[in-house]
C-alpha cells in the first residue's frame, strides 16, 4: 500500500533510472517573479520550518525555482492565474524536461482568459439527478436545462449579456459602434450620438428636478397630457397649430394684453368670446 501512494504522488523510476508519471507538490508561493530571466513564475516552499526570520528567505529544503503558473497554455498567452503571495498552490512536474507548473491554488491574484474567437462564462440550471434503486437516472451529460440562465459571450467584436428564464429576460448586446438593451418588448439602443427607446409599454420619468437641453427637439404623440401647478411656455416665436384650440375659463381686466375682456357686445348683445378656436 505505501508503494502504491508513493507512486500515485511522486512517480515512479523506471530500470534505467528515468522518472515516469507526474510528481505533485504542495507548498505555497514564497516569491511571485516580476521581471529578469524568471518573469512569469513563482518560487514555491514546500511546507516545512526552512523559513529564516532574519534574512527572510524561503530558500530551505523543497524549495522550487521558477515555476510555471500554468500547465494547459503558455505564460502571457490565453488561460492565465497568478496565485497570492503565500497562498498555498500544489505543482506538478514534467517527467520530460524536469520544468514545474502550477495545477492548483488557494487564491489568486490575477486571472486572465483570452482566445482567438470567442469565449462563453456564465451559469446554466440543469435539472437535478434523480437516483434510483438502481443508481442515477440519467447520467450528468443527459440533464435537461431549466430554461434558467446567466451567461456571458465575448467574441473579437462583441459582447452578449443574457439573464433570462426560458429565453425571457435581460440581454444585452454591445459592439464598437452601438450598444442595445433588450428587456421583453423594450429596446434601448445607443448608437454613436443617437439613443433610441422603443417599448409597447410605458415609459416613466421620476426626478425631484429635471433639466433637458437639446439644440432641436420634435414631439410626436396621438394624445398627450401636461399637467403642474405652474407651467410657462416661453419662446421668441410661439405657434400653435394643428387643429382646434381649446381654452376655459374668463378672461381677466388688467387693462392690457391680447383678450377680449368683455363677453358680449354693450349695444347689441352679440358674444365677444369663446372657448374653442379652430383653423389653428
Amino acid at each position: 500500500m505505501d508503494f502504491i501512494q508513493q507512486t500515485a504522488f511522486r512517480g515512479r523510476i523506471d530500470s534505467e533510472g528515468n522518472l515516469i508519471g507526474t510528481r505533485k507538490i504542495t507548498g505555497y508561493v514564497a516569491k511571485i517573479h516580476e521581471d529578469g530571466e524568471l518573469k512569469g513564475t513563482i518560487d514555491v516552499q514546500e511546507f516545512n520550518d526552512a523559513y529564516d526570520e532574519d534574512v527572510q528567505e524561503m530558500r530551505g529544503a523543497g524549495y522550487h525555482e521558477g515555476v510555471r503558473l500554468c500547465a494547459t497554455k503558455i505564460n502571457g498567452c490565453g488561460f492565465l492565474i497568478v496565485p497570492l503571495m503565500f497562498s498555498e498552490v500544489v505543482i506538478t512536474q514534467n517527467p520530460s524536461n524536469q520544468e514545474e507548473y502550477v495545477i492548483g491554488f488557494s487564491h489568486a491574484k490575477t486571472i486572465q482568459m483570452t482566445s482567438h474567437e470567442s469565449i462563453q462564462i456564465g451559469a446554466i440550471e440543469h435539472e437535478d439527478f434523480n437516483e434510483t434503486d438502481d443508481g442515477l437516472e440519467k447520467d450528468f451529460d443527459e440533464l435537461e436545462e431549466t430554461g434558467k440562465k446567466a451567461v456571458t459571450d465575448y467574441t473579437t467584436e462583441s459582447i452578449r449579456d443574457e439573464v433570462s428564464i426560458d429565453g425571457e429576460g435581460f440581454i444585452e448586446e454591445k459592439t464598437s459602434e452601438k450598444k442595445t438593451i433588450t428587456v421583453g418588448d423594450t429596446t434601448i439602443t445607443i448608437e454613436g450620438l443617437k439613443v433610441t427607446i422603443e417599448t409597447s409599454d410605458t415609459v416613466t420619468i421620476k426626478a425631484d428636478k429635471a433639466n433637458i437641453d437639446v439644440n432641436e427637439s420634435e414631439i410626436k404623440t396621438n394624445s398627450s397630457n401636461i399637467e403642474g401647478n405652474s407651467v410657462t411656455i416661453k419662446g421668441n416665436n410661439v405657434e400653435i397649430t394643428g387643429g382646434n384650440l381649446k381654452v376655459g375659463g374668463a378672461v381677466l381686466t388688467p387693462g392690457v394684453g391680447p383678450f377680449n375682456a368683455i363677453a358680449a357686445c354693450p349695444f347689441s348683445g352679440a358674444p365677444h368670446g369663446g372657448t374653442m378656436v379652430s383653423g389653428t
